[in-house]
């Protein structure tokens, strides 16, 4: 792993998880300070989490971490409203049946409601569930989409939406798109997560994103 990568890597990981708050300054000597690194290898990682939305530069001011705005939510809820169902139905169809196994893993993990380290945890796992039915549908654009869709939209889970109250109707969810997947019924496998996109906007609809 470079330098860069792992900078990166780091990098990335503190944006998502709102460790570094969105609409933060950031100058690069705090990054070089912050991951052990020289200049060079930071600019590298920001360019790249630049490309992928999750960094901002501006010339002559430095960088920021993206804000998170209600338009951008919306906007990213009304993608995932295309995506995921095409990629569900396209897994049902496509997926061998390892990626089916990595697939009810990743659905397996059982969110404790009122548990800060759970809902995190569960967090990830929905996302990497999310982008494993993705890979499964043999779209490697569909899959980079996805990935970029869930690694934008996880931020907004981690700072302003709570799941205490629908936390159980999420696991049920997921678990409703993987029985299609399993069964090789693409159209339902379509249903299920074009329902499961749906209430997760409805559940959502009321959430107001700190300035």
């Amino acid at each position: 792993m470079t330098e860069a990568v792992r900078v990166y890597l780091a990098l990335r990981n503190d944006i998502i998880t709102c460790d570094l708050q969105p609409g933060l300054s950031v100058s690069e000597a705090d990054m070089c300070s912050r991951y052990k690194a020289s200049r060079t290898p930071v600019r590298e990682a920001c360019h790249r989490l630049q490309e992928e939305t999750l960094l901002q530069i501006v010339p002559f001011r430095g960088y920021f971490v993206a804000p998170l705005t209600t338009s951008e939510y919306r906007d990213l809820t009304e993608m995932q409203l295309i995506v995921d169902p095409s990629a569900a139905a396209l897994a049902a169809e496509r997926a061998t049946e390892s990626q089916i196994k990595s697939i009810e893993k990743w659905a397996g993990y059982v969110y404790h409601p009122g548990q800060k380290k759970s809902y995190e945890t569960f967090l990830e796992w929905n996302r990497n569930l999310h982008i494993e039915i993705a890979s499964a549908s043999g779209n490697e654009s569909l899959a980079d989409v996805t990935s970029n869709l869930q690694t934008r939209l996880i931020r907004y889970f981690y700072l302003v939406i709570s799941m205490a109250s629908y936390g159980q109707d999420l696991v049920h969810e997921h678990d409703e798109i993987v029985k299609a997947i399993r069964a090789r019924k693409p159209e339902l496998a379509r249903k299920r997560a074009e329902d499961h996109v749906r209430q997760t906007i409805e559940r959502t609809s009321k959430i107001e994103i700190p300035a």
